[in-house]
């Protein structure tokens, strides 16, 4: 029977603990050298190269070996000058070198064999097994040692696991997580210097690459020497708001770190201008065509043009100067969207200057209009519960029907007389009425069914419900779509002619029709 191992967080590759370890510190009693730039990685024994991120196999095909992903890296391994014999083991951190205190071991054979954590065999000499780990988790050190005569390790390689506590049992599966590389931040993106008017924003972005991906914190200065972090600046883009005159020569930079390093940005600096352009007249280059906003709108649009695309720039409105804010040309047309939500009703200019410049590069003229007051509506929610009697039934007026006396081969036709059918269902499904009738007998002679035909119609020649139909001549009385027939219900007859076999013996009688209702 094959077994395997059931843990309710499975076995996990730390993303640190990947790659071959460096120098083990030796104990006086062991000499173990471990393999130097060497990879040990978990396999599946039945494919290469390595299963994508987060793969599920089971336990017994999760496999340790110090084989890369190209099955042929096999061969850039050997076997130490002295050794006795290869086993693999399971070891509390710290004491991979000392095969007398592994927590549990299993065969070996050189760098060929694969191993799965479950053949491992507990050791008896340390306190608690292998099983006993399992279930409380923990981590611990996985790999392979060389052991010399003594039964010391001469040669150990090994990587990091995470065991999931859980419970051991068969039929479980173990998890992989793939090794992420550590590379130290670089910086991909420097921050620009930027010049701004007095309570606008100034805007700085940085950006970094890195493994693990790095955080980043911004810092200010005054003099360029002595750094200080900015308050919950922990993005790529750090936004200076309201900026103020006593503010201009500040500057920012971004600092990136990560696991493996530090990057930090060269220094942009903030530059604040107290410039205020003239309004601009007549019909110079710069001009374009404004189209006049809607009654009650708070923005226009000023066709820059394609060579301001992407830009931030400066937006003034007049008749009294007014600094509109920095806006940003869109990226394809160039066209700029300004808020007039201050502007007063009444003909304005607007013009664009670059940031800190009173030099106008754009501009044009409009008129906001003055505010009409439309039609108010308000709405009120009307509700209205429908309820149903929740009737269903069938009721027929006549209980016995006498054809008479009939000759040999001649008929009578007498009426059903009035039958009700009442749906008030709460759930309306509509429904189908159909009769049945048995052979006609007297003692022991028989007539048969077939004797009787049935012609439904609508009682008292008065008018079907809609959604209501008759049967043709046959067994179908009448049927409905789903319709409510209130509580009066549909009202129903049919005409029933029964003739006479010419062959028939002579005598009384009998047959039994019998109504059905039936819920579609």
């Amino acid at each position: 029977m094959k077994k395997t191992i059931q843990r309710g967080v499975a076995l996990f590759v730390t993303a640190a603990a990947v790659t071959a370890v460096g120098a083990l510190a030796a104990a006086p009693a062991y000499a173990a050298a471990p393999v130097s730039n060497q990879t040990v990685y978990l396999l599946d024994g039945n494919a290469l190269p390595l299963p994508a991120t987060g793969s599920n196999w089971k336990s017994t095909d999760v496999l340790l070996s110090p084989v890369a992903s190209d099955p042929s890296a096999a061969s850039k391994f050997s076997d130490p000058s002295s050794f006795v014999g290869v086993i693999t083991f399971i070891a509390n951190p710290g004491t991979e070198d000392n095969p007398a205190g592994y927590l549990g071991t299993g065969g070996g054979g050189g760098w060929g064999p694969y191993v799965t954590p479950d053949t491992l065999t507990d050791n008896p000499a340390v306190a608690g097994d292998f099983h006993d780990l399992l279930n409380a988790g923990g981590t611990f050190s996985l790999g392979q040692a060389w052991l010399d005569g003594s039964n010391h390790a001469v040669q150990v390689v090994f990587t990091t696991v995470v065991l999931g506590a859980g419970t051991a049992t068969t039929g479980g599966s173990l998890s992989w997580t793939a090794p992420v590389s550590t590379t130290a931040p670089a910086i991909t993106t420097q921050p620009a210097d930027k010049t701004v008017l007095p309570g606008q924003s100034a805007v700085f972005t940085a950006a970094a690459s890195g493994s693990p991906a790095p955080t980043v914190k911004w810092q200010s200065s005054t003099d360029g020497t002595t750094w200080s972090d900015v308050a919950g600046a922990t993005s790529d883009t750090l936004t200076v708001s309201n900026v103020q005159l006593a503010q201009s020569g500040t500057k920012y930079q971004a600092v990136y770190t990560n696991s493996a390093g530090t990057a930090t940005t060269s220094a942009a600096t903030l530059t604040v201008t107290n410039v205020v352009p003239t309004e601009p007249t007549g019909s110079d280059a710069g001009k374009v065509t404004i189209a006049d906003p809607a009654d009650g709108a708070t923005t226009v649009t000023v066709p820059a043009g394609v060579g301001l695309k992407a830009q931030t720039l400066t937006a003034w409105g007049w008749s009294t100067a007014t600094n509109l804010g920095q806006v940003t040309a869109d990226a394809t047309s160039g066209d700029v969207v300004v808020n007039i939500a201050t502007l007063a009703p009444g003909a304005h200019t607007i013009a664009l200057t670059q940031p800190g410049s009173s030099t106008v590069v754009v501009w044009g003229t409009f008129t906001v209009p003055v505010p009409s007051y439309p039609a108010k509506t308000d709405t009120v929610d009307l509700q209205a519960a429908v309820t149903a009697s929740d009737l269903w039934s069938l009721n027929a007026a006549q209980t016995a029907i006498d054809f008479g006396n009939v000759a040999r081969n001649a008929s009578s036709t007498k009426s059903l007389g009035k039958v009700t059918v009442i749906d008030d269902r709460k759930v309306l499904k509509g429904w189908t009425l159909d009769a049945a009738w048995s052979k006609f007998t007297a003692g022991s002679d028989e007539i048969p069914a077939s004797a009787l035909t049935i012609t439904p119609k609508a009682f008292d020649n008065g008018s079907l419900l809609p959604g209501v139909t008759l049967g043709t001549n046959g067994t179908k009385i009448a049927e409905s779509t789903a319709v409510s027939t209130l509580t009066d219900g549909a009202l129903f007859d049919a005409d029933l002619k029964f003739v006479a076999p010419k062959d028939a013996a002579a005598g009384q009688y009998h047959s039994t029709l019998t109504l059905t209702l039936t819920s579609k």
